[in-house]
């Protein structure tokens, strides 16, 4: 779809959605049930319509070790060995259980990822009615405010994109609303702690889950600096936090048991302590910053400081906001564009600024009609500024490569013996259809290539920068090596071994394509698969067990 029309439509469902708010703002549960169907239709029309992009190459890694669990293989990534290759356990768990039940993973993974994202509108009202109950009257009770809200999720990117990949961000972002709406909720009515529960949930689905819990665990200690109050706060706090290390401390041990590092594969694949890392992670949070205007929407949480009975919600939105900012600095960033660490403090950040900014507002010597004619117009540039987030000229280039993937999947799934062992740079896709051991060479889910030193780390693409060419070609010697998606035409040899080991744009990749060792022991082999050309390294001692239709 081209992007002007998307933006149209877009605008109109946006427009169409807050007016019909507003008229209806006098029956404010109609109001709100308004506003929460048409952003998620919103929601739907941007990210499985538009952007039309699931599930990711990431996501079938995920995919793969939930296979591997229901399967009876344990949560591994290859038939021996333990490496924890996800960076989400309980998203994990949950498509094991899909699995287990006979339903198509991918399938179960497109179902779960829509009830999370409308998992997440529906916690986003929830909050705005606490708020509504706590502000004792006043702007923030308009279902206006929570309409607009929703709307601005269905509308940024960093939402849309990444609540219909495939990988765990809808699953987080719902539960991490949700666990702050259970907290917040017992500040009042203190009880069982079920944020506790919750919290343990987040920290299971990613690890800087383990930040928001630690922010939380904090504002329970509310009312400890006054001694009246100060038993209470003990006990209420010794209690969350019992109930969370229970849970998680519980899940904590079994993985570094099981797997023996203290942080995922992953996290040794794409950081490490260094002033670096630090400045990419620095970088990537600034970017975010710009790109979904949390200056803007750092004011309002300020502003909503202001408003009778809100101050400790407001505080704590924006302390856990900072706080998950930090951790994305210090872990280095993210490749990916699209936001995709942003995306699950923007629920609770954005419905604080709206709310914040709607509460001054009112406060304002202004008749209604100006009040909704300059907010109007704001929300109007705000919107039109979140789309562009949605431009993108690689969405087409991303499918195809998807696609290809898959094809080259099946072909070696259907071709090669089962003892094979494959390695590859994008091993998601080629790995869950091939059904092979597979061999990532970036190391996301190889234990030794991820913690191997390699020159100037931090300064490349996060997740991109590991190698390690003598463990790859003298010890683990794979039958065949993935170099790359479809091309145009085939290469020749002398032609091949050029482009790859001298062109290729990734220092890892490069380092291993141009080992003098490679083109001794491998041989390219060109394969048609549907009318697109895909060449791959095969171990020369290895040749005659692979013969295919088409095979050179």
């Amino acid at each position: 779809m081209p992007f002007p029309i998307f933006v149209l439509v877009a605008c109109s469902i946006a427009g169409v959605t807050v007016a019909g708010t507003c008229a209806l703002a006098h029956r404010p549960a109609i109001a709100a049930s308004v506003g929460l169907g048409g952003a998620f239709a919103l929601l739907v029309f941007h990210g499985p319509i538009y952007f039309n992009r699931f599930p990711g190459d990431d996501a079938f890694i995920t995919f793969r070790y939930a296979q591997h669990l229901a399967d009876g293989l344990g949560p591994n990534w290859n038939s021996t060995g333990h490496v924890e290759g996800y960076s989400s356990f309980l998203w994990m768990a949950l498509l094991a259980a899909v699995d287990k039940l006979g339903i198509d993973v991918v399938d179960g993974a497109r179902v779960l990822t829509y009830i999370a994202s409308f998992g997440t509108m529906l916690a986003v009202l929830a909050v705005w009615r606490l708020w509504s109950r706590e502000s004792a009257g006043g702007a923030v009770t308009s279902p206006v405010v929570p309409a607009i809200v929703l709307v601005a999720l269905a509308i940024v990117d960093s939402v849309s994109f990444w609540s219909f990949s495939g990988l765990e961000t809808p699953l987080y972002m719902c539960l991490l609303t949700v666990a702050a709406l259970l907290a917040m909720r017992e500040w009042r009515r203190p009880g069982l702690p079920w944020s506790a529960v919750a919290f343990a949930a987040v920290a299971m689905t990613r690890p800087e889950g383990i930040v928001a819990a630690a922010v939380t665990g904090a504002f329970t200690l509310d009312g400890v600096q006054h001694l009246a109050t100060r038993r209470a706060a003990l006990l209420r706090a010794t209690a969350w936090a019992s109930t969370f290390w229970a849970l998680y401390g519980a899940y904590f041990v079994w993985r570094l048991t099981y797997y023996g590092h203290l942080f995922p594969n992953t996290y040794y694949a794409k950081s490490e302590t260094s002033l670096a890392v630090l400045e990419r992670g620095a970088d990537y949070v600034s970017g975010a910053v710009l790109n979904y205007h949390l200056l803007p929407a750092f004011g309002g949480v300020a502003l909503l400081l202001l408003a009778p009975g809100l101050r400790k919600h407001a505080a704590y939105v924006g302390v856990l906001s900072l706080a998950l900012l930090a951790s994305m600095i210090t872990e280095g960033g993210d490749a990916f564009g699209h936001g995709r660490l942003v995306a699950p403090l923007l629920p609770l950040l954005y419905l604080a600024a709206i709310a914040g900014y709607a509460s001054t507002m009112a406060r304002l010597p202004l008749a209604t009609m100006q009040r909704g004619l300059a907010a109007t117009a704001v929300l109007a540039v705000f919107a039109l500024l979140l789309l562009r987030g949605s431009s993108t000229p690689y969405l087409a280039i991303d499918r195809e490569d998807q696609a290809e993937r898959k094809m080259l999947g099946l072909w070696l799934h259907e071709h090669t013996p089962q003892d094979f062992t494959i390695a590859a740079w994008a091993v998601g896709s080629i790995a869950y259809h091939s059904e092979r051991d597979v061999i990532d060479l970036f190391g996301l889910t190889d234990e030794e290539i991820a913690h191997s030193s390699v020159p100037n780390f931090g300064k490349g693409i996060a997740g991109h920068e590991r190698y390690n060419a003598d463990y790859v070609i003298a010890t683990v010697r794979p039958e065949i090596i993935v170099t790359g998606d479809a091309v145009p035409s085939p290469l020749e040899p002398d032609a091949f071994w050029r482009f790859y080991g001298v062109k290729e744009g990734l220092p890892g990749k490069a380092a291993v394509m141009s080992d003098p060792r490679l083109p001794e022991m491998y041989q390219v082999r060109t394969v048609e698969i549907d009318g697109r050309w895909f060449q791959f390294l095969q171990r020369k001692d290895t040749v005659a067990q692979l013969q295919a239709p088409g095979l050179r």
